[in-house]
């Protein structure tokens, strides 16, 4: 028997569900609204919540990074009286199960609850999930989201394909799906493409045999090879040379391969993970790298979000590498100043964790035997770009009081409000008017952010 939370206003809904829900010998529990819904979800840790859209007190959407980042990660069902596909992309980007449209059916309902109940039944749990990868620091709802879409990766054999910026972890997360797979015990072979030598890269692929070409005075093994009964991780797809791709997708089809200058093909049975940064699909319309390997390559996908979208996990990093830096096993029993902290947040990170990472070492080395990390220990640069980013923002908010052309002084209500005004439409601007990280963002509670958005008639 699944437990299942209905999250929805409108009483014939209520109504509605108790009798599919019931009669599929599973247990109902119906909540008006957000703040309702948020004590009986913890206190009954429901495996299914169906979560209306528009509710009382907030957008169900806002909601179901949360919800996604439980424990026991419920699967959620998006309902709603119309239909957008902004919506419904937003809904499974976030981890949605599925997204409907009313007014619903008793056998829609019947069929979704069948579908995901069955799915949570017959789930197989590997060994290591659920637990925190090695190296990967941050609590985060955009975080853990993507550490549990590597748990349902790591439980397939298909190829898979990380997306994200430099410096945003995919090589940790690529070795996360292995140790989280069946060939976890088996090699994990890494390759970056970036780095093949153009002429050597058949080689470095496929191995070779003696006297294939010249220098080649031994067999060599290439990464396919190596990575039999494991998993190859290859860094930088986009970077394989379009002359080269066809014969991989041909290994990828067959699990056979031809070293150089060997006149027999061998066999090879790996697990493919691959990553980039570039833009494949735009690569493939201007011809420079396959549609049909594309396809064969994006069996599963996970995009890692960069590191100013997640600032709520930079402390945790930030920690997670000084401790690890100092060795201790109490940890880094260094202090940190806020305006540090102040200069980490105002930066906004264009190498990542990776950059994040490097600057505090900096910082560290630089602070000596100091007892306090401050601000003047980051790398020049990084303080720079904050103070910059930090006026522009501050140039930004006072503009419009600035030239308003009053000629008396103002009374500092007027003042206020007109600051606080354009400090809220900002803020809806930088969060791209998503409430739930504006009122992060702001350090408010959303129920306070929808009165200022009221008290100044600011629309979403």
């Amino acid at each position: 028997m699944a437990r299942i939370l209905l999250i929805d206003d409108e009483q014939m809904m209520h109504v509605l569900f108790a009798d599919v829900v019931t009669e599929l010998g599973h247990e109902l529990t119906v909540a008006g609204t957000l703040a309702e819904a948020w004590p009986l979800l913890e206190a009954l840790q429901h495996d299914v919540i169906f979560l209306d859209v528009l509710l009382p007190d907030g957008n169900g959407i806002e909601e179901l990074d949360r919800y996604k980042s439980l424990p026991w990660a419920p699967e959620v069902i998006v309902i709603t009286s119309y239909g957008e596909s902004s919506g419904a992309a937003s809904v499974l980007e976030q981890g949605g199960w599925e997204y409907l449209t009313k007014p619903l059916t008793v056998d829609k309902i019947e069929q979704s609850v069948r579908d995901v109940v069955t799915y949570r039944e017959h789930r197989v749990v590997l060994p290591g999930a659920g637990k925190r990868p090695v190296g990967i620091a941050g609590s985060s709802a955009k975080l853990l989201r993507c550490l549990a879409k590597v748990d349902d990766i790591a439980h397939t054999d298909v190829t898979a394909m990380i997306h994200g910026e430099t410096g945003t972890g995919k090589e940790l997360i690529a070795r996360a799906v292995h140790d989280r797979s069946r060939r976890a015990s088996r090699p994990f072979v890494t390759l970056d493409c970036a780095s093949l030598s153009p002429t050597l890269v058949a080689s470095q692929l496929f191995g070779h045999v003696r006297g294939a070409y010249t220098g080649a005075d031994r067999s060599r093994n290439g990464v396919i090879a190596q990575a039999h009964t494991g998993t190859l991780f290859m860094d930088e797809i986009g970077e394989l040379p379009l002359e080269m791709q066809a014969s991989f997708l041909r290994v990828l089809e067959t699990g056979r391969y031809r070293p150089v200058g060997s006149q027999g093909e061998q066999e090879s049975d790996f697990r493919l993970v691959t990553a980039t940064n570039r833009d494949l699909e735009e690569m493939s319309r201007l011809g420079l790298f396959r549609n049909d390997l594309l396809y064969r390559l994006q069996g599963a996908t996970l995009t890692l979000p960069p590191l100013r979208d997640r600032l709520e996990d930079l402390e945790s990093i930030v920690r997670f590498h000084l401790d690890k830096a100092c060795g201790s096993s109490d940890g880094c029993t260094k202090e940190i100043s806020e305006e540090f902290w102040a200069t980490l947040r105002a930066y906004s990170w264009p190498g990542n964790v990776r950059e994040l990472k490097h600057a505090v070492l900096r910082a560290l080395g630089a602070a000596k035997d100091g007892p306090v990390i401050y601000s003047r220990h980051l790398p020049t640069h990084v303080r720079i770009k904050a103070v910059q980013q930090t006026l522009d923002s501050g140039e930004r908010l006072s503009a419009p009081l600035l030239r308003s052309g009053q000629k008396l002084f103002p009374r500092l209500k007027d003042y206020r409000d007109k600051a606080e005004r354009e400090y809220v439409k900002l803020l809806l601007e930088k969060s791209g008017c998503n409430m739930k990280q504006a009122a992060t963002l702001a350090g408010v509670s959303r129920g306070y952010l929808y009165e200022l958005l009221k008290k100044h008639g600011v629309k979403r």
